[in-house]
């Protein structure tokens, strides 16, 4: 686009959709399982997987373009840099790693509601992998929340039974192990929070037509 042109707000749009596409895709490439996999919906890694495009709304659009212009300042302040770590062979990224050993996990966040919500409840599971691959009890989840005073911003250390955390990841992993062997995302519930589609992850998903057309129908219909 020239400097002075003329261009269509949607276009403007369209091209930021793209590069937060990008962005995602870069940090937890889609043709494997990460540990956020055994959080977030597992029939959507399978869907992935199998070639199906995920689609971003524009409200999952605008936190994404948030967060990453969150997580480049603290880069460059020397705060995160997104760590790897490892458990049973599958991959994480951490944000950051104190000097205790601990992780710490930041969230972007439009308001306070957001950090006592159901939504949030992913966010401490996510966090409990960090800690199960970096064996360490505690971990701390730190709310970004724009416009909120710095000394204000919320975060919390949580501690956590290992044991539980171990036996609960360990189980998502070889489902879904096994439903990327089978090919079929139908082998694994809805969610892992919820076996029903009326559900905070459901609704905006760009996969839930699919889900709806239900078990019996054979994966290799959906792809091209």
């Amino acid at each position: 686009m020239e400097f002075g042109e003329v261009c269509e707000v949607g276009e403007i749009a369209e091209k930021i959709a793209e590069i937060m596409e990008r962005k995602i895709n870069d940090r937890e490439p889609p043709d494997r399982i990460w540990l956020t996999d055994t959080v977030y919906c597992g029939r959507k890694k399978i869907f992935e997987m199998s070639g199906l495009k995920r689609r971003f709304s524009g409200k999952a659009v605008s936190r994404i373009w948030l967060g990453i212009i969150v997580g480049e300042a603290l880069k460059e302040l020397g705060i995160a840099g997104e760590v790897p770590v490892e458990y049973r062979g599958v991959r994480g990224k951490v944000d950051v790693i104190l000097e205790t050993g601990e992780p710490v996990e930041v969230k972007v966040a439009t308001n306070l509601y957001v950090t006592a919500s159901e939504y949030s409840k992913s966010h401490v599971e996510q966090l409990s992998r960090y800690c199960l691959a970096l064996n360490k009890e505690t971990g701390i989840l730190l709310y970004y929340i724009a416009g909120l005073e710095v000394e204000s911003l919320p975060v919390r250390r949580y501690r956590f039974n290992l044991d539980q955390v171990k036996r609960v990841t360990d189980e998502r992993i070889d489902a879904l192990s096994r439903a990327v062997e089978a090919k079929d995302p139908f082998t694994l519930p809805a969610t892992w929070h919820s076996n029903n589609l009326s559900n905070w992850e459901c609704r905006d998903c760009s996969y839930l037509a699919y889900c709806r057309v239900g078990r019996w129908q054979s994966l290799s219909t959906y792809c091209i």
